[in-house]
């Protein structure tokens, strides 16, 4: 048995969002104004519908990203670092056949391809049937935070698509549009140095977490063994915290629940995949990629 740990790395955890809006499209504030929303942040990137914002201004954000949501009638797809000629004879239009086109494009320029909001069922989200229809994707958005919490959470697909045997990876973004969506979610990547070529290397590795307010300090395996080491210092060791294991078919593995710091977890061989969501006291939460796991 073999245990595929996107985390076996050395690198820095540097935080981030890959889906924010400014008044290019239908935020409310200029680029400038929303920088300084973010300054703390490690990475940024900002996706205007159908449109790519020039991320030219002052701010504090080492690296920016140029992004776009493809935005039709129906489902929305988030492309980050696609190349300027993608707006080319651009049309925003659903079908596979185009979103597939619009995504190789990013993808090819070494760029990432999320499915956003899928479960946004008053507007914009996906069918399943369609989902397993593209076919290059780099993961969807499991947890969407601008505010309508009880549709933007998205693990049901997300668990039908790695049980398809679909290797995506799950996203936590914003989606910002006005004050108080912002640091709602983000994206801990464990990164060799922040750069925009590092950290989307590490994003197509899944070598990254979401998080919304929690996290991890390590996923670690041997042989069989996967080692998981929550946030601690003096406070959050006081804290309760509740940890669940996941497998093929959003299957329940293990839970821990008290003032713990770490969880072992012994695979039997037969989890498809592990994946870990990790709460404290609050609310606040952190969710791993997949630990995908093969007999051989």
């Amino acid at each position: 048995m073999r245990i595929e740990n996107p985390y076996d790395k050395r690198g820095t955890w540097l935080r981030g969002s890959f889906h924010n809006h400014t008044n290019n499209s239908d935020g409310w504030f200029p680029l400038e104004t929303v920088y300084r929303m973010y300054a703390d942040y490690d990475f940024l990137a900002i996706s205007d519908h159908d449109k790519i914002t020039d991320l030219d201004g002052e701010r504090s954000i080492p690296t920016v990203f140029e992004a776009i949501e493809v935005s039709s009638r129906e489902p929305h797809m988030l492309l980050v670092a696609p190349p300027r000629s993608i707006l080319e004879g651009y049309s925003s239009e659903f079908s596979i056949v185009n979103y597939q086109r619009l995504a190789d494009v990013t993808l090819d320029n070494g760029g990432i391809c999320v499915l956003v909001h899928p479960n946004r069922y008053f507007s914009n989200y996906w069918n399943l049937e369609d989902m397993l229809q593209m076919e290059r994707v780099t993961g969807i958005e499991v947890y969407n935070g601008d505010g309508n919490i009880e549709y933007d959470i998205a693990f049901d697909k997300w668990d039908a698509m790695l049980s398809a045997g679909r290797r995506v990876w799950g996203f936590g973004n914003d989606d910002s549009h006005v004050y108080g969506q912002e640091k709602q979610a983000w994206n801990v990547v464990l990164a060799e140095e922040n750069s925009q070529q590092s950290i989307l290397s590490a994003i197509r590795s899944g070598s990254f977490y979401v998080s919304t307010g929690f996290g991890f300090e390590s996923i670690q395996t041997d042989d069989r063994q996967i080692s998981i080491r929550l946030k601690s210092n003096k406070l959050l060791d006081r804290m309760y915290k509740y940890v669940t294991l996941f497998g093929k078919d959003g299957r329940v593995l293990h839970e821990e629940t008290g003032r713990i710091t770490e969880v072992t977890y012994s695979c039997m061989g037969d989890e498809g995949y592990v994946r870990v969501s990790a709460y404290i006291e609050g609310g606040y939460a952190a969710f791993s990629q997949p630990l995908f796991i093969n007999q051989r």
